[in-house]
């Protein structure tokens, strides 16, 4: 009892979804495993090539299957749909795990390519030249890691894509301080960049090393968000008379704002496709766009 009651104790708290822990998905998935995955070399010689190139192993396989039968039971009884491991259930397509995600990824990546319609318009010397190629390459990196991570749900890929989407956040920021410092003040805007620098790398540090808290991850996103959204928008509305364009500006950060809303909803994708998430995506190709012009 003295040994039982230690374990107890020590037990961590684990969360999974309604969906993963039901009566229905585990009893699919130990009968599947039991089926399917003593042998290896026969379910690999059975299996598509694209899913072995993706990583679709025999575990993932059942687990997929299983996730469908589960839904299907559900809505069978008429209960809501259910999230397994904390995501809805989609349709993978060649399989991609989050087929409409990724193609709006990658439509946001394309958009980066846009610092070539910057060259061909700015000369070289305009003080911010180069400090849009640094944005460019950061967000361009960005959106790869999301584009790998929608393809495949694994743990690495988890976390580079949240790695590196604060890094877009921060190098707009940057971005910001040099548009406004200028780039000949190399004190003044090296500490800041410093300043900046050193605040990425703690919070990487702290998700990589320390503990991986989404709920505080998508805090420090979202105050470093506002900020940005901020000062943005701020140095737009006093440059309005002098720069006509600083309205795409302003536009673009309060559509911005608007689009986050999007990740609050969370609703079963439709046609089990588009998502809130997908959405988000999508929204912000047209804003990048507006943003580079």
């Amino acid at each position: 009892m003295i040994l039982l009651l230690i374990i107890f104790l020590n037990l961590q708290e684990c969360w999974t979804s309604v969906g993963d822990r039901s009566f229905v998905f585990q009893k699919c998935l130990e009968t599947c495993l039991k089926s399917n995955c003593t042998d290896m070399n026969v379910f690999f010689s059975r299996q598509p090539y694209y899913l072995q190139l993706l990583h679709w192993d025999c575990s993932s396989e059942c687990r997929y299957y299983c996730m469908w039968k589960t839904v299907d039971a559900f809505q069978k009884d008429g209960l809501p749909i259910p999230q397994f491991n904390g995501k809805w259930p989609f349709i993978r397509i060649l399989g991609i795990q989050e087929p409409a995600s990724t193609l709006f990824s990658l439509g946001n990546a394309a958009c980066c390519l846009g610092i070539f319609y910057l060259r061909s318009r700015i000369l070289p010397r305009v003080h911010m030249f180069y400090v849009w190629h640094v944005v460019a390459i950061v967000s361009l990196n960005a959106w790869i890691c999301s584009i790998i991570f929608h393809t495949r749900d694994f743990d690495i890929t988890e976390k580079l894509d949240y790695y590196f989407a604060f890094s877009v956040v921060c190098i707009n920021i940057w971005a910001f301080l040099c548009r406004v410092l200028g780039t000949k003040r190399y004190i003044q805007t090296g500490i800041f960049s410093v300043i900046i620098l050193g605040i990425y790398i703690k919070h990487i540090h702290y998700l990589h090393y320390v503990k991986l808290d989404y709920g505080y991850n998508m805090q420090v996103n979202v105050i470093f968000g506002i900020v940005n959204t901020l000062c943005w928008s701020v140095w737009a509305i006093l440059k309005n008379k002098q720069q006509s364009y600083s309205w795409k500006c302003l536009f673009t950060m309060v559509s911005l704002s608007s689009l986050l809303l999007l990740e609050l909803l969370d609703f079963p994708p439709l046609f089990w496709v588009l998502d809130a998430h997908a959405f988000w995506h999508a929204g912000t190709i047209p804003l990048a766009i507006l943003w580079t012009r």
